[in-house]
């Protein structure tokens, strides 16, 4: 195994179990040096135990990532502890069902505060910090394929939307730097994901891409390597999806034809959406472009 993270140091969030361990024990095999953090410290410590026991460098970090400061401490502990940060995994996230009107205020803010604030909080303290360094550097934020809607899950898509939109920007701001911005759209047998697949088991809604079963988490991590790794130098503004087998980029949003042009008042905006735009309605949720 070519150990491409070899000298790495890479933070990653939400990484007591599920996918974000995956990512942060496949790191330390191929060389990375990683900080932990998860919500819950016990499982930040067994995730760490695992790397140090099969030889590799690992700290635990407990706290949220809702909170800016505790991201800053975050980072921090990763120059303290290995001098350099080279790679942010900003995987921390949260998922609570609920249609339009059985939304609660409380259960959307947690949702942004930890899956969108705690995304950006800590990329804007790791940036700071990967601008003063040598060498290229990475950010892979997570994204999902319920940006683009789905039941019941509004207030989650939208959190992850933003990442994505976040993702866009972060790379036009940082294209002409050592650091370079992707997101990955991973799919994977979890906690939160078998749960979710059981609640839209039971909603009466066809969709285009449907999962039966779901592959295991570990099966996503070589691409966050990859994207962590040297070997994506170049690759800047991407969400790349990997849904088992498939391994492929996810849109970003385009204008999509027809553009019509016209002088734009009540009767010609009328026939316009009658005799062109009515028909080419643009399919709800995750769809496969052709």
């Amino acid at each position: 195994m070519k150990r491409i993270l070899e000298g790495k140091s890479i933070v990653i969030t939400g990484a007591g179990a599920g996918l974000g361990a995956a990512y942060a024990r496949h790191a330390a095999r191929l060389g990375a040096r990683v900080v932990v953090n998860d919500v819950r410290g016990e499982a930040a410590e067994t995730t760490a135990e695992a790397i140090r026991s099969a030889g590799g460098e690992a700290v635990a970090s407990a706290g949220s990532v809702a909170s800016w400061d505790y991201c800053g401490a975050l980072v921090d502990a990763c120059l303290t502890r290995f001098g350099r940060i080279d790679g942010l995994v900003a995987n921390a996230g949260i998922l609570m069902h609920g249609r339009l009107e059985e939304m609660r205020e409380g259960e959307l803010r947690a949702m942004l505060e930890v899956n969108t604030l705690g995304t950006a909080a800590c990329a804007s303290h790791a940036v700071k910090a990967m601008l003063k360094q040598d060498g290229p550097a990475a950010i892979v934020n997570v994204a999902s394929g319920s940006q683009a809607g789905d039941i019941a899950i509004g207030g989650y898509g939208a959190s992850k939307a933003a990442v994505a939109s976040l993702t866009y920007t972060w790379a036009m701001e940082l294209r002409d730097t050592n650091v370079r911005v992707n997101a990955v759209s991973p799919l994977a047998h979890t906690a939160m994901a078998e749960t979710n697949m059981k609640f839209l088991a039971q909603q009466s809604a066809s969709r285009e891409v449907v999962y039966t079963t779901l592959p295991q988490a570990d099966v996503n991590a070589p691409v966050i390597a990859f994207l962590l790794s040297d070997s994506s130098v170049g690759i800047n503004g991407q969400i790349v999806r990997i849904a088992g087998d498939e391994l492929s980029y996810v849109t970003h949003p385009m204008i999509a034809e027809p553009v019509l042009k016209g002088r734009w008042d009540d009767g010609s905006v009328a026939a316009a959406f009658r005799d062109a735009l009515l028909s080419r309605q643009h399919r709800l949720g995750l769809t496969y472009a052709r």
